[in-house]
C-alpha cells in the first residue's frame, strides 16, 4: 500500500479552509504531526491525519457522554447590610 500525502493547501481545505497560521499552531501544539519537508514544501501523511481525526472524535464523544462534574456556584449571603 502506498502512502498518500497532502499539501498544506489540501490540509487547509480538509479542515474547512482554515488559515495557514492555524495549521502552524496545530503543528506547534501537537494537534497534528509534523509534515514531511521536501525541497522546502510540506507534505502531510493522510493516514496520520485520519488517525488524529479519529482520536479527537473519540475524545470529543467521551467528553459529551461524561461531562465534567461541576460544583454549583456559592450563593451570595443576604442580610448583611451596612447602615
Amino acid at each position: 500500500m502506498t502512502k498518500k500525502y497532502l499539501t498544506r493547501r489540501q490540509v487547509r481545505e480538509r479542515y474547512g479552509n482554515v488559515a495557514d497560521i492555524t495549521i502552524k499552531r496545530w503543528i506547534d501544539s501537537g494537534r497534528i504531526d509534523e509534515p514531511l519537508r521536501i525541497a522546502g514544501r510540506c507534505y502531510f501523511d493522510e493516514a496520520k491525519l485520519d488517525a488524529t481525526d479519529r482520536r479527537h472524535a473519540a475524545a470529543y464523544q467521551q467528553a459529551r457522554e461524561n461531562p465534567a462534574k461541576r460544583a454549583p456556584r456559592p450563593r451570595k449571603e443576604q442580610g448583611a447590610s451596612s447602615e
